[in-house]
């Protein structure tokens, strides 16, 4: 296990910190905004984050990782760090991990989220509306998962603009591996990002984690296609708590894609959408041109 005595960048404390713990871990923040960083990671001998912690022999060692992987990070206490992010307050990430042009983070985005199973029609909505929205000079933010997230991503490729995947793994493992050679396009131009550290698998948590993620990065968040129960309903949720604009296209009574959707519209907690210049519109008030 590492020496604590050989630490002594603050910045390596939250690489560490990042490293070995779990997202939204909330004791573990208001620990730190009592006690300091410092005295959090010593104590951490004393918690479920022991064993990670063991298999850590240096700072250097985890740096040597990330450069074996091609993965840089940084930490919320860097100068560059989004404020965007800051929103989150208690459950605001240690630090990101990421690949590609950083220089994203400060453009303004769109989130656009959705079902894994979504319909053909929906994937075209999410494909148009993400090159109209970039051509726009919108950055489009999403999770990189398979249906209407990646619709997304491609449309701001298509249109030669910026897009960012938010992962809920460690980005040396990519998912879904389907969309691979759509993550590649996105480092080049666009920014892959996570909270979690190389060899870190995605689940269920960590999947409902990032969502606050996408959330925070964007201005506003439009939801196309989502079930009764879905995880984009969760990025809806967070949207409506960090006072972001939320959005929603209507979808057919029909269709259980849409269940979602138009609940979030009947209850007034979207609005309703149905193409770039009512969303435009909406986004006005916060410099965004129509």
């Amino acid at each position: 296990m590492l020496n604590f005595k050989d630490m002594q960048d603050e910045k390596d404390l939250y690489l560490l910190l990042s490293w070995i713990i779990d997202s939204c871990d909330i004791q573990i923040s208001q620990e730190i905004n009592k006690f300091g960083i410092e005295r959090v990671i010593k104590s951490l001998t004393n918690t479920k984050y022991l064993k990670r912690l063991k298999e850590i022999e240096s700072i250097e060692e985890l740096k040597e990782s990330l450069e074996l992987n091609h993965i840089n990070y940084i930490s919320r206490i860097d100068s560059n760090w989004p404020n965007t992010l800051r929103d989150l307050n208690i459950i605001e990430p240690f630090g990101l991990f990421f690949k590609g042009n950083f220089n994203c983070l400060s453009f303004n985005s769109v989130a656009i989220v959705g079902t894994r199973k979504s319909t053909s029609e929906g994937n075209m909505i999410s494909t148009e509306i993400a090159f109209d929205l970039v051509k726009k000079g919108l950055n489009i933010v999403s999770g990189g998962a398979i249906g209407i997230d990646h619709a997304a991503h491609q449309g701001a490729l298509i249109a030669n603009g910026t897009t960012i995947a938010v992962q809920a793994a460690g980005l040396n493992k990519l998912y879904p591996t389907k969309n691979i050679d759509t993550f590649k396009k996105i480092i080049e131009n666009g920014l892959l990002i996570s909270e979690y550290p190389p060899n870190r698998n995605a689940n269920k948590i960590s999947f409902l984690h990032r969502n606050r993620i996408i959330a925070a990065l964007s201005i506003g968040t439009l939801v196309i296609e989502a079930g009764e129960i879905s995880g984009a309903l969760s990025t809806a949720r967070y949207a409506t708590n960090l006072n972001r604009f939320l959005m929603a296209i209507p979808g057919s009574i029909f269709s259980k894609s849409s269940l979602g959707t138009n609940e979030l519209i009947r209850n007034r907690e979207a609005e309703l959408v149905t193409d770039v210049k009512q969303i435009l519109t909406l986004l006005s008030p916060i410099g965004v041109n129509s």
